[in-house]
């Protein structure tokens, strides 16, 4: 993954479908091994899993649901020195696409984290609901090897999958990773934060092996994924959560 400094991330700005907010950002981080597996599904699915502040965002008429699984490195925040250097852990978001007052955005209806020291960290800085989740992933130059399993919800999700070549961004994986705003809802509450990062690189993967056991809301999630791709890693930065419920 390519490191770049704030300033540099912030000059990007082309592939924004709608201005950076005027404050300052808070918080840098650093996603590495990005992997994205997505479905299409019945838009009443979707529909009953999201705050009712937010509607369905759709794509040549599909709505979509991610899971996606990174490492967390290197993050910083703005008013400090950075917090810790060379720790990481991994986690899996589970993600739907919508819309808020006319602009896109990411619902984030589960998180999963690695059990560690430096996630709880990470918890509290971005006020995370508990939860941990036992995860194992494996990495060389031939193949990647990813399980995860939180014996609590009963979620499960075991990956063997070879990395291909870098690929062109198609419409689908721009209107899928270009996502500024992400929403969350904790305590009845319904939160946004605004994101920035520069353009996605993506690589083709080729999927080996593939098991899956998630269920929320009526969503199920147990069949091969209809859209997959991986990134390298990217950067981003977070500004101040704000309260919209």
């Amino acid at each position: 993954m390519e490191v770049f400094k704030p300033e540099e991330i912030l000059k990007s700005t082309a592939h924004r479908p709608f201005p950076m907010p005027n404050q300052d950002w808070i918080v840098l981080s650093e996603w590495s091994d990005v992997l994205m597996l997505h479905w299409k599904v019945d838009a009443s699915t979707v529909k009953r899993i999201l705050p009712k502040e937010l509607s369905i965002d759709t794509f040549e008429g599909g709505a979509w649901v991610t899971i996606c699984v990174a490492s967390v490195e290197n993050f910083m925040n703005r008013f400090f020195t950075v917090i810790k250097q060379g720790f990481s852990f991994d986690q899996v978001i589970m993600q739907t696409y919508v819309i808020h007052n006319g602009k896109p955005g990411l619902y984030i209806f589960n998180q999963e984290l690695e059990k560690s020291f430096t996630k709880n960290l990470y918890k509290r800085l971005f006020k995370l609901k508990p939860g941990e989740t036992e995860i194992v992933r494996e990495r060389n130059d031939e193949e990647h090897k990813f399980f995860a399993k939180n014996d609590l919800t009963g979620f499960k999700l075991g990956l063997k999958y070879k990395l291909g070549a870098e690929i062109k961004e198609s419409a689908l994986e721009s209107w899928l990773s270009n996502r500024f705003r992400y929403f969350y809802e904790k305590q009845n509450n319904l939160y946004e934060y605004s994101v920035h990062h520069k353009e996605w690189n993506f690589q083709d993967i080729k999927l080996e092996k593939f098991r899956s056991h998630f269920v929320y809301g009526g969503l199920e999630l147990m069949h091969t994924p209809d859209f997959i791709h991986y990134s390298p890693g990217i950067q981003k930065l977070f500004w101040p959560k704000f309260l919209i419920k």
